[in-house]
């Protein structure tokens, strides 16, 4: 029957997108690598060095120029990490091992430093670009050409975090782990697709095996694997399009334990070896069960049995074993440590729906901008699709969509697992609000180019904020390696394969061996550009002892902390002390108080509200004696010198109030300044009694004297920028050395 003229209009469109599909997943592939290099070039790509931007990618680099000299053996454990006990290499191998393999092809098998920097610079460019193409197979296996269009538009124009692991010169595992996800996925409903296909399983296996050895805490892509396998098993029972054969999975899952069984020594790999193979279990189980469910007259019934007994077992456990609720309570603050305040002053693990004790969407929109509600859109249209239909295929989509959806509001880093579901997700939605009608279709479009990829390529624009190595501290850096004794006495031992039998847990570092003390921010810098040991590195070891020396009171405290870890310099910089501002605190230095052992925020700072000249009331941050005395303030704002404590001196008093929702909070009754901290000294201790508190108002002006260090000397400062005014401006970064430690 020869179709009519409607049907060929409504057919002419789709004809035209099958036939370009390519050519415009290439003309989106250029889009992200534009907005992934163009506003970020002049940042990475420096004279003479490539800045790579976020702390960590730094090590990735310490361990690629490792690799390079070895190649293909990987350093295990390195004695440059962090001070102390030798640690672990902090990081999986297969991005290290990918960084090393491009650059010692492009080096043919010789690659200069220059070379290897350059390459690993580009790699999450071109990782960021493969998440395009491998978002797009997966949504067109799945939703269609149209859908997966549009889904390759918004992941090549996403901002957010997403964007930024995926950018030039961010030379981290993060871009890997999705592209291998979304990979794994495709390739797993490919070979479900097919179960004939040995050939598909085994890619799928290799796929996720690469995955579980980029990510240390990978366990939980398997997790929900097998909680969408369970999910699909139990809806059997029920009436379904198709029934698919779990066997690519199993092949899938037996590839990649294998592969976790030879690195089961890696951080964390036995959750990950104890999912896969439970999770096998568990799926076997439930295949066996719902066949033998089939020969009753009622084969729904044990589904129900069992959904209420387990059910009334995790309740019972959580309310009523205390194993079990803390248990939960621990994975709980480790899934989303954003909402059960574990985040400890780390940005990557910040909710994005919970700041500051209140809900808020404003920091997911931050992220996503207009795909943050249609993924949701789509997100609910899947859940009608997988409750009603059972589509497999889908109901994959859904559950992962879904689990990194919660985890991305619990905690930063997972917005780049969610970043290609959410995409593909929004193009599901756009593609059904396409089919609904003309007039429907071009407000469709309208909307999606107006409030989803236009905000999209606008912030992703924008956002060229630098997070590498700023001048200052590159100069810091260098002063360190050129003009600071080896650690280990020869240089060529920074490039050396540590033999782990060698450097065990009873490796003890030889005599003339030192430590950098930095806070944790800036360790992996300390490592790869001053190759010098850092007390503390962005993992947070050891983030306790640099939290106690920063907040230590006197050199009395501060000196058995320096001898401990054999500190021979201290690196400060404007990021350490409190900037003034009304009632914010501008800084590093309350992250401190999330590491030391020995120190409470209240003994430092003192929030009280303050009512103003109009009769406003106001939140303001007074500082306590303590934050002036402390090792963090007394050498970055005053360089280890003495002060006099003059007109820095404000004696107040406080009254207790309850808030109408409940709560206290602690009001300014009266305040007074002085001149003289000596008199405000004399005075506090006469009216202590009455409840006055001697504090400063000012950050950088003392209200106490301090007596001069000792035992800490100046040895270097930056010369690139002065912070603060007049006579009072201090070098951006400083170093100093400690004269008593051991030689």
């Amino acid at each position: 029957m020869l179709e009519s003229q409607s049907d060929r209009m409504n057919g002419r469109p789709a004809a035209l997108l099958d036939r370009w599909q390519w050519i415009i997943v290439a003309v989106a592939c250029v889009a992200a690598v534009w907005l992934r290099v163009a506003p970020r070039f002049y940042l990475v790509f420096q004279p003479g060095w490539v800045n790579f931007q976020e702390t960590d990618a730094w090590y990735h680099v310490r361990v690629m120029d490792n690799l390079i000299r070895h190649f293909p053996w990987r350093i295990s454990v390195d004695p440059y990490v962090a001070f102390g006990r030798v640690q672990a290499t902090a990081t999986a191998p297969a991005f290290d091992w990918l960084l090393g393999f491009a650059a010692w092809v492009a080096g043919a098998g010789s690659p200069s430093e220059s070379l290897a920097h350059q390459v690993a610079a580009w790699m999450p460019v071109l990782l960021g670009a493969g998440a395009v193409i491998v978002g797009f197979l997966w949504a067109r296996l799945v939703f269609g050409v149209r859908a997966a269009l549009v889904s390759a538009a918004i992941i090549a124009t996403l901002p957010g975090h997403f964007l930024r692991v995926s950018s030039l010169g961010f030379t981290d595992h993060h871009i890997l782990e999705s592209v291998l996800a979304a990979l794994f996925f495709y390739l797993l409903l490919r070979a479900i697709s097919g179960p004939e296909s040995l050939a598909r399983s085994i890619a799928a296996g290799l796929a996720l095996s690469a995955y579980l050895l980029t990510f240390h805490g990978s366990a939980f892509l398997p997790g929900v694997v097998v909680v969408w396998a369970a999910y699909d098993r139990l809806r059997c029972f029920w009436p379904r399009e198709n029934t698919p054969s779990w066997k690519p999975l199993y092949v899938s899952f037996a590839i990649a334990l294998c592969v976790c069984l030879v690195f089961r020594r890696l951080l964390w790999m036995n959750y990950t070896i104890a999912t896969l193979a439970g999770g096998m279990a568990l799926i076997v189980a439930l295949d066996g069960w719902r066949l033998w469910s089939r020969r009753l007259a009622r084969p729904r019934i044990p589904v129900y049995v069992m959904l209420s007994t387990v059910s009334a077992a995790f309740l019972t456990g959580v309310l009523w074993v205390p194993a079990v609720r803390h248990g939960a309570r621990m994975a709980a603050g480790r899934l989303l440590p954003g909402i059960f305040g574990a985040s400890r002053g780390v940005s990557e693990l910040r909710s994005l729906i919970y700041v500051d004790g209140h809900f808020t969407v404003l920091p997911a929109m931050l992220q996503f901008y207009g795909t943050f509600f249609v993924a949701l859109l789509g997100l609910l249209f899947l859940a009608e699709v997988t409750v009603k239909r059972g589509n497999y295929d889908r109901a994959l989509v859904f559950f992962w969509g879904g689990a990194t959806f919660v985890l991305a509001m619990g905690q930063m880093r997972m917005a780049y697992y969610y970043a290609v579901a959410a995409a593909i997700v929004s193009g599901y939605a756009v593609d059904l609000l396409l089919a609904m009608g003309r007039k429907t279709a071009w407000v469709t479009v309208a909307c999606l180019c107006a409030l989803v990829l236009g905000p999209n390529c606008y912030a992703a624009w924008d956002s060229d904020e630098p997070t590498g190595i700023n001048a200052d501290w590159k100069e810091t850096l260098d002063w360190l390696h050129v003009s600071t004794p080896e650690p280990f006495g020869d240089p060529a031992f920074y490039y050396a394969r540590y033999d782990e039998r060698k450097f065990g847990p009873s490796y003890r570092y030889p005599p003339e061996a030192y430590s950098v003390m930095a806070w944790w921010d800036y360790g992996y810098w300390v490592v790869t550009v001053a190759r010098r040991i850092p007390v503390t590195n962005p993992s947070q070891t050891n983030a306790e002892i640099a939290a106690d020396f920063f907040l230590a009171q006197s050199e009395a405290e501060a000196a058995p902390l320096l001898r401990a870890s054999r500190s021979r310099y201290i690196v400060v910089d404007e990021k350490l002390p409190i900037w003034p501002s009304d009632n914010l605190v501008v800084g590093d230095y309350p992250q401190f108080f999330e590491y030391s052992r020995a120190h409470e925020r209240d003994e430092y700072l003192l929030p009280a509200y303050r009512t103003g000249a109009q009769g406003q009331r106001k939140l303001k941050v007074f500082y306590r004696p303590a934050y002036y005395r402390s090792m963090a303030v007394r050498l970055f704002v005053y360089g280890g010198q003495a002060v006099d404590g003059h007109g820095g001196a404000t004696i107040i008093s406080l009254q207790e109030k309850t808030r109408p929702k409940g709560g206290s909070y602690q009001e300014v009754v009266s305040a007074k300044r002085y001149e003289s901290a000596e008199e405000a000294m004399a005075v506090e201790n006469v009216c202590r009694k009455d409840g006055c508190v001697l504090v400063g108002e000012d950050p950088m002006t003392s209200c106490v004297p301090l007596e001069p260090l000792q035992q800490l000397r100046p040895a270097f400062a930056s010369t690139n920028r002065t912070v603060g005014f007049g006579s009072a401006g201090r070098k951006a970064v400083q170093v100093y050395e400690f004269t008593g430690v051991a030689r």
